[in-house]
């Protein structure tokens, strides 16, 4: 799954990220798949975080290599930082 960055920045319900699913190009079973572990992610949706609590979190990863598995709690946390 792949989250927008803008989501993150100001936030987005739950019934959004599963809106956008349906738009996508998934096949059914991976979008009943992928409904399932948002659900499961997010179920309050994500929580507005603000640009500079995306790119500390972000920053933190850099040192990992090239994927990011962008943790939100951490992100939620840098919010509170930041």
């Amino acid at each position: 799954n792949v989250i927008d960055p803008l989501e993150v920045i100001g936030g987005c319900t739950l019934d959004t990220l599963l809106a956008k699913l349906e738009g996508g190009n998934l096949p059914p079973k991976e979008v009943a798949r992928a409904k399932k572990d948002q659900q499961a992610d997010f179920p309050e949706g994500i929580p507005e975080c603000g640009s500079d609590a995306l790119r500390f979190g972000l920053l933190a990863y850099t040192v990992q290599g090239r994927d990011v598995n962008l943790d939100m709690k951490r992100v939620v946390g840098y919010r509170m930082f930041c």
